[in-house]
Order: structure tokens, then sequence, then C-alpha cells
């Protein structure tokens, strides 16, 4: 796909009336605050449009649903424009696929460099450079003629947090302090509100899942890579999600000379997610790439058919060839 500017996709979106948005499954901030803030951009038009979900929404991102968020696959009959918002493939949208595909159109706006290339798309943008999807819904938004309302500016202000860790990952510019700087000029924002929901309302369980996690850490490559799981079993003795240790990993890489974190999530007994971050100069995305899965140089992700154990002893040996090559490349 050819991407459009920014100005072409706004022109474009203009000519819409009923609109849904598709967030990837388990939604993060960046995911789940880009498709609300394009939803109520769209709906400031007097567009209808509404974010499609079908996953629980972590509790440290509810607020971002703001009234635009919808579980009902036919809230539509029919309708003019599915967009895939922070992914760039039917594939990571799950069951909702069905439903993007009734759509008349379709477009993706994605910051991922790495897809599957199995969906056509009407038009649209994939940007690796941006530091966030929300920085380019934010750029779309304004070439829209669209009022950044309060609203708006939260989401896409946790969007960015989130996604640039608190502007500590290598994907921070001068643009995203830029983009962020223009909302705190929004009448009635307040960044320390937004930071409080997002990191400071943390369950009992999700606190004693962290500890066992980290607990139970292991280190390869000198404590250069470092690796933990989390299991079914550490859920049920928690009494939490899957989606409560997703700040784990962050927690990891703070640790003095670690280079590569991998959180290994259990979904089942056959299958595991694994999340992956580099902190400085290795590249995750090719090691994600190699099992399937994809995302970015310093933060990837992928899923491996078979057990923990099995998954532990294979992907710790293709991060250590990773460092070895990333090394080499420096």
């Amino acid at each position: 796909m050819t991407n459009n500017t920014y100005k072409e996709i706004a022109l474009k979106l203009h000519g819409y009336d009923k609109v849904l948005i598709f967030p990837h499954v388990n939604m993060d901030g960046d995911c789940l605050g880009s498709s609300a803030a394009l939803c109520h951009a769209l709906r400031g038009f007097g567009k209808e449009a509404y974010v499609l979900a079908d996953d629980v929404t972590p509790r440290n991102l509810d607020f971002l649903e703001s009234g635009v968020v919808t579980r009902d696959y036919d809230v539509f009959d029919e309708y003019d424009l599915a967009i895939l918002v922070d992914c760039g493939s039917k594939s990571r949208i799950g069951e909702r696929a069905a439903v993007f595909d009734r759509a008349r159109e379709n477009a993706v706006i994605d910051h991922h460099g790495v897809s599957e290339n199995d969906t056509e798309f009407n038009f649209g943008i994939i940007e690796p450079s941006s530091a966030a999807t929300a920085e380019l819904i934010y750029l779309i938004a304004s070439e829209m003629g669209a009022e950044v309302t309060l609203r708006i500016a939260q989401c896409i202000f946790a969007a960015i947090s989130t996604d640039t860790g608190s502007f500590q990952h290598s994907n921070t510019t001068a643009r995203t302090h830029k983009i962020v700087s223009e909302i705190y000029e929004v009448p009635g924002f307040d960044g320390n509100k937004i930071a409080q929901l997002l990191y400071n309302r943390k369950s009992l369980g999700a606190i004693q899942l962290e500890g066992r996690v980290i607990s139970e850490m292991e280190t390869f490559s000198g404590g250069r890579i470092i690796m933990s799981a989390v299991t079914q079993a550490h859920l049920i003795e928690t009494g939490t999600l899957m989606n409560e240790s997703d700040g784990i990993i962050q927690k990891l890489m703070s640790i003095d000379g670690v280079e590569i974190a991998c959180v290994l999530k259990e979904t089942d007994d056959k299958t595991v997610r694994a999340s992956l971050r580099a902190k400085s100069y290795a590249n995750v995305a090719r090691v994600a790439k190699s099992f399937g899965g994809g995302g970015h140089i310093r933060a990837a992700g992928l899923t491996f058919e078979g057990t923990i154990c099995e998954a532990k002893a294979e992907i710790a040996k293709a991060l250590e060839a990773e460092l070895v090559r990333s090394n080499d490349e420096k």
C-alpha cells in the first residue's frame, strides 16, 4: 500500500457517514486511546462512528472508552468505512474481521513496520517512525479541522504516554513533545490526572502478581537478557486477569545492565504470547518476525504454539543470537 498524506486521509474521512473503528486484540493504551480519539473527532463532524471491541478493557484504560466503544457486532446493518487502528492486518482483530469485511471501503492508520500484508486497503498510512499511532490520529484530525476537545486531548495524551513508556523510549521525538505541548493548551486538560489513572490504580492482586513474576525471573547472556513468565496458575493464585500483567516488562527493563526483556504469557497449555523489549541497540522485531510476530525495533511481540518451557527455551536462544548480531552491527 502506498501511504496517503495526512491531508488526503482527512479529506477522505469527510466523505463517509457511518464508520467503525477496529483496535487490535489485547488493547493497549495507544490502540484504545487512538481509536477513541479518532471516533470523537468523527462524531464532532456529525458522523455515526463507534469503536468496535471484543475483549475486556484493562482497568487502567477504562476511562478511554469514553462513551464510544461498543461490543455489538450489529451496531450497523450496513456501513461506509472500516478503519484498522494501531494494526495493519485483519488477523489482529479476531472474529471482528467478518464485521470489517462488511464495510463498503476500508482504511488503516498504524505505526508498526511489520505487517502480514494480507489486507487490501482503499487508503491509509503506516508510519513506523511515529512514536505512537496517536500522533498520526492527532495530525489527521488537525487536517480535518477537528476541534481538539478535552476528551480527545485525554485520549491522545494517554496513548502517547503509554506507547513511549512515559516518554522514556527511544521512539520519542521532538514531534512527540510538540503534540503533547499542544495538548496541554486544551482548556481543562490535566496531565497529572491522566497519569494517575494510567499508572496508579493497580489492584492488590496485580501487585502480588508482579512480585511472583519478578521473583521468578531468569537471566541470560551475562544478565543482558532477562525473562520471566505469567502463567494461568499465577492468575488464579492472585485473582487477576492477564491484562493486569502489562507493566511488568517495564520493571524488568529498569534493571541496570539489561538490554532485552521478555515476558511470556500463558494463554493456555499450548499457546504462549511473548512481549519483547530492547533498551538501546538490540532489534527485537527481528526475533518476533522469526516466530511469525512483529512490532518495532525496540518493542515487539509474538505468539508461540507450545508450552511455557518450550517457549522459554526457543525464545531465549533466539534472543541470545540477536544480542550477538546486534553487538556486531554496532
